[in-house]
């Protein structure tokens, strides 16, 4: 009764958007709220799962016409999507070699099994390597390294146990992406306009100096509130000596591991130095990167002489769920932005004339988390980031601390399976959990925010 119920009230939520947000927004915008609003409240109650009501977008957009739907549909094939499929490719071998077995018990016996050593040490390293990476290529990283310790701790991606180290990894990726230009694309636009409308490039060693305060009290902060709250399982199974003798137990690597091993390695290094090589292969992004190695397992022989790879075993084991689930994100997105909505709230938020100070501060970053946890934090980049630049201008207000203000309003989503935490959400991790553990990070991050916008300012 309670499912039916809740299949009934998703579109009853966009019916009533339709009525009552339509002379604010226009039919369009109000349309894409009720949508957005349908998706999240079944992404949160799961009627019905949650690949299934990522596939809203589509089916909304061809009944309303909200956006064209090459746009749309081109959101489940985006290299966004080609990155998770391509990371996902690489270490699918693992389980059958059982290097993802010997990874976890080296990471149990490095971290211990306390859980509040495994939020602190998954989320301090999701926050560091988001600095220098995109936030998605983190997040797909980490998050199979980390279901395959769960399991062999004895645990599965959707018990207890495995919640809090999934949300680290998905906090710490979004918390550290702010520290340099290529924590991810809404960086890079906030960068461009900036240049853009100034003259002046603003140049990677200037950004991390600029946003390190911000970056090191919001690492802090959020990893505090995760630390007190008390956990249905406060140590995993297991001690760092078991842990020890069974990776011992398992022997020296086998090629096939060390074959495995060395193209993450490699695609995870290319990462890396992509600046390096990025003139002379300008289309070898990371998502391609580690395409191409991935591609490499399909001609690599093991022991047996099968190869590491085969496409029997793709189709079987590929996260396609997650891969729709993340683009559902993406195509809500869209919607919102095509149709207007996105625009009309920026251009009403950017009509109350707040007081420089405080007040200002705390409308664009209030403004810019809300953007980033409804639709995506590169629209809410590609948004704010214009409406600060015009609002300065006319106000005869200094750009930068309050362009600075919106980086940091913008740089943050903790709350929806959408974008990164599409991945976990996939990988065992319940919305409602996700939200219930992510509302308290989201308004402490915004507290930090504002308090260093009004400095800054």
């Amino acid at each position: 009764m309670k499912k039916r119920i809740y299949l009934w009230l998703g579109p009853g939520l966009m019916l009533l958007c339709r009525w009552l947000l339509a002379d604010g927004f226009g039919a369009s915008g109000a349309w894409a709220i009720g949508v957005s609003l349908w998706m999240i409240f079944w992404w949160i109650t799961r009627p019905v799962g949650l690949t299934v009501t990522a596939l809203l977008p589509v089916v909304a957009n061809a009944f309303l016409s909200l956006a064209p739907m090459d746009r749309v549909l081109a959101q489940y094939a985006s290299s966004s999507i080609v990155l998770l499929f391509a990371a996902t490719l690489l270490t699918l071998p693992w389980e059958p070699i059982g290097l993802d077995h010997r990874i976890a018990l080296r990471c149990l016996a490095f971290i211990g099994p306390s859980m509040k050593s495994q939020i602190t040490v998954w989320f301090l390293a999701s926050v560091l390597f988001s600095i220098v990476l995109p936030n998605a290529v983190v997040v797909a990283i980490f998050t199979p390294t980390a279901l395959a310790m769960v399991k062999a701790a004895g645990y599965r991606g959707s018990d207890p146990a495995a919640a809090p180290i999934l949300c680290a990894i998905a906090f710490g990726s979004v918390v550290g992406g702010v520290g340099t230009p290529v924590g991810g694309a809404m960086d890079v636009i906030a960068a461009a306009l900036y240049q853009q409308a100034t003259g002046e490039e603003f140049l990677f060693t200037r950004w991390f100096l600029a946003f390190l305060p911000y970056l090191a009290l919001t690492t802090l902060a959020t990893l505090g509130v995760q630390l007190v709250r008390k956990e249905p399982v406060e140590q995993l199974q297991g001690t760092r000596d078991y842990f020890l003798e069974e990776c011992r137990q398992m022997g020296p690597m086998t090629r096939e591991e060390k074959i495995c091993l060395g193209l993450f390695g490699l695609a995870l290094t290319g990462s890396f130095l992509r600046p390096l090589y990025a003139g002379l292969l300008p289309g070898l992004l990371p998502a391609y990167l580690y395409g191409s190695l991935g591609f490499l397992l399909f001609f690599l022989d093991g022991k047996d002489g099968k190869p590491l790879l085969t496409w029997k075993q793709v189709q079987e084991h590929m996260i396609w769920g997650v891969l729709i689930l993340f683009a559902g994100g993406l195509a809500m997105g869209i919607l919102l932005e095509a149709s207007g909505a996105n625009g009309q709230l920026a251009r009403w938020a950017g009509k109350q004339a707040l007081a420089p100070g405080l007040p200002l501060a705390a409308g664009i970053v209030g403004l810019a988390a809300f953007l980033s946890e409804v639709s995506s934090i590169t629209i809410s980049s590609a948004l704010t980031i214009p409406l600060v630049i015009t609002y300065t201008h006319s106000a005869g207000l200094p750009l930068l601390p309050w362009w600075m203000t919106a980086v940091m309003g913008f740089n943050g989503a903790f709350l929806l399976p959408t974008g990164i935490r599409a991945i976990p959400c996939g990988a065992g991790l319940a919305p409602a959990t996700l939200f219930r553990r992510g509302l308290p990070l989201c308004l402490v991050r915004v507290l930090c925010a504002v308090v260093m916008g009004w400095l800054a300012g």
